[in-house]
């Protein structure tokens, strides 16, 4: 699923997917080490939660936009934010909302990292 987000996003918004990883820690090491723009969470992942590793890229990097992107449904993606989290869109909106939301999120100018 995430090699098809990844494709979606890259042909859809003008934004270079800086890479994917499948947990929690690994996510935050990448995020750090590539200087990400914008995150993309799922809620469920090993090791970290969605939520524990929102708060730690909080820590780690402050301006970037954090998505989820989850089975949550809608009441409960309006309860993630505020803990880590920008914006939680339910798997259930679909790719074409989550690109929308990005282009929203991130300024134009900034299309070298998503």
């Amino acid at each position: 699923m995430r090699g098809a987000i990844r494709l979606f996003l890259e042909a859809h918004t003008p934004y270079k997917v800086c890479g994917d990883v499948d947990y929690g820690v690994a996510a935050v090491e990448k995020a750090k080490e590539a200087s990400c723009s914008m995150i993309l969470l799922n809620l469920s992942m090993p090791m970290l939660t969605g939520v524990e590793t929102a708060l730690a890229l909080r820590g780690v990097l402050p301006r970037a936009k954090i998505v989820g992107f989850s089975m949550a449904n809608e009441e409960f993606g309006a309860k993630m934010v505020g803990t880590g989290f920008d914006v939680v869109l339910s798997k259930d909106d679909g790719l074409d909302k989550l690109a929308e939301t990005v282009r929203s999120l991130l300024p134009a100018t900034d299309s070298e990292q998503s």
